[in-house]
């Protein structure tokens, strides 16, 4: 299923990072919509499928962001809702 399948009626794609963000040791793509935020990611090669996480913008209580490193920077976000995601990719 493609993304646009995941969406809920009159959900809107703010942005996508398409770039290597990693949570619980799997790598996604980060996707913030006008209701929720989105971890997006494609499996398999023969049986595919997708794994989604998400969470509603109206649950988050509280959102932190931590960079470090020198050359080769890396960002780690922490969101807290309903559930607690921490995701870390290049900044």
């Amino acid at each position: 299923m493609p993304l646009r399948d995941y969406l809920v009626p009159e959900e809107q794609i703010k942005f996508i990072c398409k770039r290597d963000i990693e949570y619980a040791n799997k790598k996604y793509y980060l996707v913030i919509t006008n209701k929720r935020i989105l971890l997006y990611k494609k499996k398999g090669i023969l049986n595919k499928s997708e794994d989604v996480i998400c969470e509603k913008l109206e649950r988050l209580e509280g959102l932190e962001y931590k960079e470090k490193g020198g050359l080769f920077n890396l960002a780690k976000i922490s969101i807290k809702g309903g559930i607690k995601i921490d995701i870390k990719g290049p900044s």
